[in-house]
């Protein structure tokens, strides 16, 4: 007799969801091969990243990620979007294959942090996933692929969205002021395991998982 055994999926994203914040990271660990490399590379358990956008009225908790995945419509442009999308949020851990967490962030969210964030998504609204595989391998595999020595925001890869976001926010060191270019940067950096340098006195806080599966 054939035994079908069903995963247990464990959500708990109600619990957090009134606490998430604009600038809050969301990390996801996915089950694809890309993934498979990205974390392999990375020696990290998660291989996507996104970032919380609050929108107050409606009270909606967005997350802002680059994704080739359309399971969920971009919640402004009302249709499905592969690359630079902004959803939401309890939609996309609902339909996430993998494990999920948040990491809280701890900053003045001024008006200037938000404008910077504004601007940024003006200027990159609908812009496709990232078209070059090797920009990927090359931020999650420096030693033997090298590394990527210029910035390119024509297409855009998960964690590079998210790092050029911290930087119009202020919150990173842009490339221009010595800092690390954005597509460099992976979900680990984002992660317990990285060592991101923030300014403005910000900080993440731990991992706490919102789902299980």
């Amino acid at each position: 007799m054939k035994v079908i055994v069903e995963k247990m999926i464990i959500s708990e994203y109600q619990k957090y969801r009134n606490s998430l914040e604009t600038g809050d990271i969301i990390l996801f660990s996915g089950p694809g091969k890309l993934s498979a490399g990205i974390k392999l590379g990375s020696l990290c358990k998660w291989s996507h990243v996104g970032m919380v956008v609050r929108v107050k009225d409606p009270d909606i908790a967005l997350i802002y990620q680059a994704t080739p995945s359309t399971a969920v419509k971009d919640f402004f442009l009302k249709k499905e979007n592969p690359g630079v999308q902004i959803n939401v949020l309890s939609h996309v851990i609902d339909t996430y294959p993998g494990d999920v967490a948040f990491r809280k962030l701890a900053v003045k969210r001024s008006q200037q942090v938000l404008n910077g964030l504004s601007a940024f998504r003006k200027e990159i609204q609908g812009r496709p996933f990232e078209e070059d595989t090797w920009e990927i391998i090359r931020a999650a595999y420096d030693g033997p692929f090298g590394s990527n020595q210029e910035e390119d925001l024509s297409s855009l890869f998960c964690s590079e969205l998210i790092a050029e976001a911290y930087q119009r926010m202020g919150l990173l060191q842009k490339n221009e002021d010595g800092g690390k270019i954005s597509n460099e940067f992976t979900p680990k950096d984002f992660s317990d395991k990285g060592k991101l340098d923030l300014l403005l006195g910000a900080s993440l806080g731990e991992e706490i998982i919102l789902k299980i599966v």
